[in-house]
């Protein structure tokens, strides 16, 4: 058995199931199938499952991550120049930072930050604030 496929088929089954009732049915399809297999073939199975489940919550997690931070983010972004922070901070282009903070895909996965770039980032934004606030009193 190839617990893997299989959980796939199911998978992609459930997610052409649209109404309550339709997800219902497979549920006991799923449920009748999962009871039909040996022990062992239901142990691999379960074990599958469960790795698919922790892979999509932590997938979730991180994705909630990429929404809470671009949240915060999004108070500086209409004045803070990320095509500078960008370019000087991280020599790359602006989209390529637009990419992180929004968390785009990017060969099928959400583009995020390293530890290392959001230290960069953090700095970046950092710097900015004391250039603004010198030349905010020098004005005076």
């Amino acid at each position: 058995m190839n617990a893997k496929e299989e959980l796939k088929k199911w998978k992609d089954d459930f997610a052409k199931a649209k109404t309550e009732q339709a997800k219902l049915e497979h549920k006991k399809r799923f449920n009748a199938y999962v009871n039909s297999l040996s022990p062992s073939d239901k142990k691999e199975f379960l074990n599958e499952f469960k790795k698919g489940a922790q892979q999509a919550v932590d997938e979730a997690r991180k994705l909630a991550k990429i929404a809470e931070r671009k949240e915060k983010l999004d108070k500086v972004l209409d004045f803070a120049s990320m095509s500078y922070i960008a370019e000087h901070y991280f020599g790359k282009s602006r989209q390529w930072l637009y990419q992180r903070i929004n968390g785009n895909l990017i060969n099928g996965r959400p583009a995020d930050f390293t530890q290392e770039e959001l230290k960069t980032l953090s700095l970046a934004l950092s710097e900015l604030g004391d250039v603004m606030k010198k030349a905010s009193l020098s004005i005076i």
